[in-house]
């Protein structure tokens, strides 16, 4: 968490170490950890800023929370070569840069300094010093402090921020399990009510294809009422396959499991890729499917399977909630975010459902009202896997004119 340097009080290191020690135990909150963490950084080092990435398992990215005025902004950096901090996690090293700007290939070739925070901060790096935050042998996130004026950081200033690393990893791994800890609980209560619902809707397709089955039996020696029954008997069927899937990918998701590759994707091409199934679809339906990607590059670095499920999900939810005009699909950016929005003249969705329309299982009431089928899951699993990169979903809709989802993901800085 980039932090200014603050005035420290005339304690010893061994002293504020333990007092930082004994803050991070005493306060689980893992972004007041960071703060106080960057506080000593800044302090011990005379460091202008100071960094605290934390390795997220889930996206295998580093992560940290840095202030841009009074906005608080999300740094993510991919856990690479091609990178200080990402060089730092992926090879447990410790080291110094004299000129950030400079040439960096005596410490690693594929090593770059990412210019792009200087920008945002009008700040110019000019040394970097880094050192991982380990715990039993492993890289739990990545410390690091930087200068543009003053004293630059030499090799001397390494065992002292090695100390500091160590103390974080320990401290680090204590914040999680506590935090961990506090939550079981209302996961707890999370998962009975999952459970609840789901034996709910299965129950339904259940019992209806049971009752058709014992009817069937009466009406054997009538072909066309049994082959009336064996049809409604398949559709039910095929619900409930379909709500087996949908819940299974749930699941996946929300256990942090990547669905494909996590790497740096092509938007439009993979946008373009994910619509193709679904234009016969709309044809079917009379409906003209609008496809603008636009001639930028834009890149994200996000799970291609879970982009493709996104995509998917919106592109058929529209068509399958409309039955007149057409589906619009675009994708664009404002230099942070590619955005893509998918939009239809279909049935929309009453204001008083859209709070919920995320929760799993929740299905917009003129949609149940009209019969229309569908298991109230894709779209949570769509949001976890959005958010877990980074990413916005947004909404906005009207009764009988139509809606608009908008997915916004954090463009990667190649």
């Amino acid at each position: 968490m980039p932090h200014e340097h603050d005035s420290q009080q005339n304690i010893t290191v061994d002293e504020r170490l333990f007092d930082l020690y004994d803050s991070m135990i005493g306060d689980v909150e893992i972004p007041n950890v960071l703060r106080d963490v960057a506080d000593v950084v800044c302090g011990e080092l005379n460091a202008q800023r100071a960094s605290i990435y934390l390795i997220d398992p889930e996206t295998r990215e580093l992560q940290a929370v840095a202030m841009v005025g009074n906005v608080a902004r999300t740094i993510r950096i991919p856990i690479c070569k091609s990178s200080l901090a990402g060089f730092c996690a992926t090879t447990g090293r410790a080291f110094v840069v004299g000129d950030a700007y400079g040439d960096l290939s005596d410490i690693d070739p594929e090593l770059r300094f990412d210019s792009s925070w200087d920008k945002v901060n009008d700040f110019r790096t000019r040394d970097v010093i880094c050192a991982p935050a380990m715990f039993k042998g492993e890289v739990r996130g990545v410390v690091q402090a930087v200068n543009s004026k003053g004293k630059p950081f030499g090799n001397d200033d390494l065992p002292a921020l090695k100390s500091i690393s160590r103390l974080i990893g320990y401290a680090l791994h204590h914040a999680r399990l506590y935090d961990d800890l506090a939550s079981m609980k209302q996961l707890e209560k999370e998962k009975a009510k999952f459970m609840r619902v789901m034996v709910h809707e299965l129950k339904s397709p259940v019992s209806a294809a049971k009752m058709m089955t014992y009817a069937l039996g009466e009406v054997l020696n009538e072909p066309d009422r049994a082959a009336e029954y064996t049809s409604r008997i398949a559709a039910r069927m095929d619900q409930m396959t379909q709500m087996i899937g949908d819940m299974l990918e749930l699941a996946r998701v929300k256990a942090g499991d990547p669905l494909g590759d996590i790497s740096v994707l092509d938007l439009a091409a993979e946008t373009r890729a994910a619509c193709q199934p679904y234009i016969e679809q709309a044809q079917t339906k009379g409906l003209a499917l609008e496809i603008a990607l636009g001639d930028e590059e834009l890149s994200v670095r996000f799970d291609s399977q879970g982009y493709s499920m996104v995509v998917s999900n919106l592109l058929s939810n529209a068509i399958k909630y409309s039955s007149r005009g057409a589906v619009r699909v675009s994708l664009n950016s404002d230099g942070r975010w590619a955005i893509l929005d998918v939009s239809d003249n279909g049935i929309g969705i009453p204001q008083a459902d859209i709070p919920k329309l995320f929760t799993e299982f929740f299905r917009a009431s003129n949609a149940k009202r009209d019969r229309i089928p569908g298991t109230g899951v894709g779209l949570a699993g769509a949001k976890y896997i959005v958010e877990r990169f980074g990413g916005k979903f947004e909404l906005q809709s009207r009764e009988n004119e139509g809606s608009t989802f908008t997915v916004r993901l954090p463009l990667h800085n190649r």
